[in-house]
């Protein structure tokens, strides 16, 4: 037997505006627990109540599962998109700012690289009250021609937003010697940042590859074409934390350059270590990323998810 309206929106503003529960609904209303139950699913049913889930970015959960399956990952979350690169990126930066939000807790630390799609996580990143969290920058500055926030201004801010401390890597990001690379290495404020990457609980990095196109490394004029052409020919496939590696995932060495940075180890060694990507051109850097264990955690567009589930 249907109820009236009036009866039914009684019964829903108890429930969704008062916060009360069933039983103590029943009891002010005079009937069973149960036909509460069924008021309530009447009400949704003459839409009387409207329920909607208000996400700040929409994700395709059957891809998701897919992937996690396939790649026997930790988590993997993909961002639907537009096809549009600027709007997508920002989502795919949005997840990653709630899916790191939710992994952190007290006394963690979390490390972080530079480039685009850290930079949006970081814009995304909601205030935290955290007590010692850590904020390690993973690799050395881009110096002054980069296009994109660098690593030590992205630290700090991060670190401001979950109201912890921050260690800067005080050094640049390539040299052009092994000598030098070797003396930077030794100093004992890059040293402790290379220690700290060891022990990171959060790793989180963009997955680049190896095109001219939104390369953060050709962009800051630290490669140019025939450093790209010489890294295809060895066999690489993408970069992270400013580390080039093959398809594999086992680190490619640059033919004049040398970077200062933490080692691909530190991101098999985290326990959670995120590996943020959009563009299907950068699928093939991606799945390199999860055969060298890089990654155990994927955040992606839709472009990059059925690229790596046909592959």
């Amino acid at each position: 037997m249907a109820n009236d309206i009036s009866k039914l929106l009684k019964v829903a503003e108890l429930y969704y505006l008062d916060r009360m529960n069933q039983n103590d609904i029943a009891k002010i209303i005079g009937v069973s627990r149960p036909s509460i139950s069924r008021m309530l699913e009447e009400a949704r049913e003459k839409q009387i109540v409207k329920i909607s889930i208000e996400a700040p970015f929409e994700r395709n959960n059957t891809l998701m599962m897919q992937l996690k399956e396939k790649f026997d990952l930790l988590e993997v979350i993909v961002v639907k998109g537009l096809g549009e690169y600027d709007y997508d990126l920002d989502n795919v930066g949005k997840a990653s700012a709630d899916y790191i939000s939710s992994a952190l807790s007290d006394d963690k630390i979390l490390g972080i690289s530079w480039g685009a799609t850290v930079e949006k996580m970081v814009k995304n990143f909601p205030a935290h009250d955290l007590k010692n969290v850590h904020v390690v920058q993973l690799t050395g500055s881009l110096g002054p021609n980069r296009t994109v926030m660098d690593g030590n201004e992205l630290v700090f801010r991060l670190a401001q937003k979950l109201n912890g401390r921050h260690e800067f890597f005080n050094a640049p990001a390539f040299v052009n010697s092994r000598k030098l690379q070797e003396e930077l290495l030794a100093q004992p404020q890059i040293d402790l940042n290379i220690s700290l990457g060891r022990k990171i609980d959060v790793a989180f990095s963009g997955v680049g590859n190896i095109e001219t196109t939104r390369n953060t490394l050709v962009s800051s004029g630290i490669l140019d074409n025939r450093d790209l052409n010489d890294l295809v020919a060895e066999g690489a496939v993408g970069t992270m934390i400013g580390r080039a590696f093959d398809i594999e995932g086992k680190e490619i060495q640059y033919r004049n350059q040398f970077p200062i940075s933490s080692g691909l180890d530190s991101l098999r060694l985290a326990p959670i270590s995120i590996g943020a990507v959009c563009s299907k051109k950068r699928a093939t850097a991606t799945l390199g990323a999860i055969n060298g264990k890089l990654i155990n955690v994927l955040i992606c567009d839709e472009e990059v998810g059925y690229e790596l589930l046909n592959s």
